[in-house]
């Protein structure tokens, strides 16, 4: 099953003029946020200052023919008043700091799991075969039919006949089992209207994750727990009552019980396991030792 694309996320930057180290990512499941830089400009206006002086003029007595009189007298030197600029300075002008550019916060979308496709269906009435799309994964079938006659579930794949009862049925069988399996089609002869479910273990098997079942018919258990033996009873049965067992750690196991009628007895099993029950009776399985 597939999963979307994650932005990888940014990490601001802090108001500098030297970009900070961005820090390394969390993973699609982090939010993105992307942070604007800072800019920052300023400029400075100076003026200068220009002064300029004047040369002072002395003006000297004239001469004349004649030897000067007690009653001339010096006129006084005139002095140009010094000519200044005043400094011209212009003001100091600072452009406003710019204001970090914060983009909105973007959250990723939320990475979802495609759901599991659900169990096939097939409804009918009267003999029938019904072609499904190739199937090699282990799976469980559940099978109904509300007939008074002979009822049979066959499959092309390595377990053939599924179910040959009298009646009316309703039970619970695995297929693919074997490595390499192939089912393509089943085979169905029926008197009534039959119901033919096709799902994986997790949807469709009995759980029994404390180590203890029970149940009436044909059926599929995953069985939890830690036992090594189990204690295995049959009663109000009369057709053939077989038990198969596999370990779920290990995948070793087989046929344990195969009896016509009532059975009561205690047989190996390390669990967890996933087991195959066939009966026309009530069922029980529980740990030999607790």
């Amino acid at each position: 099953m597939n999963d979307p694309v994650t932005p990888s996320p940014e990490q601001p930057r802090q108001p500098s003029l030297a970009p900070a180290p961005a820090p390394a990512g969390r993973g699609g499941s982090a939010k993105a946020w992307a942070v604007g830089g800072l800019a920052l400009i300023t400029a400075l206006c100076c003026g200068g200052a220009a002064i300029g002086l004047a040369d002072s003029d002395d003006k000297k007595p004239t001469a004349g023919g004649s030897s000067p009189t007690a009653s001339d007298s010096l006129a006084p030197p005139t002095t140009a008043a010094p000519i200044t600029t005043p400094p011209s300075t212009a003001p100091t002008t600072t452009q406003p700091t710019a204001e970090p550019t914060t983009a909105e916060p973007t959250t990723a979308a939320p990475t979802t799991t495609p759901p599991a496709p659900k169990p096939k269906v097939y409804k009918g009435r009267g003999d029938d075969v019904v072609r499904i799309p190739d199937l090699t994964d282990l799976a469980v079938i559940k099978f109904t039919c509300r007939c008074s006659g002979n009822t049979v579930l066959h499959s092309d794949g390595p377990e053939g006949l599924l179910v040959n009862e009298i009646g009316s049925y309703s039970g619970k069988r695995w297929i693919n089992f074997e490595d390499g399996a192939l089912t393509t089609e089943f085979e169905i002869e029926a008197t009534g209207s039959w119901t033919l479910t096709i799902g994986s273990i997790e949807q469709l098997a009995t759980k029994a994750l404390s180590g203890k079942a029970s149940g009436k018919g044909d059926d599929v258990v995953v069985l939890g727990g830690e036992a090594t033996a189990v204690k295995v009873t049959h009663t109000r049965g009369r057709s053939n009552f077989a038990v198969y067992a596999y370990s779920l750690d290990t995948g070793e196991g087989g046929l344990l019980i195969n009896e016509i009628g009532g059975y009561s007895g205690v047989r190996p099993l390390t669990a967890p396991a996933i087991v195959q029950i066939a009966a026309d009776g009530n069922w029980t399985i529980a740990p030999a030792w607790t």
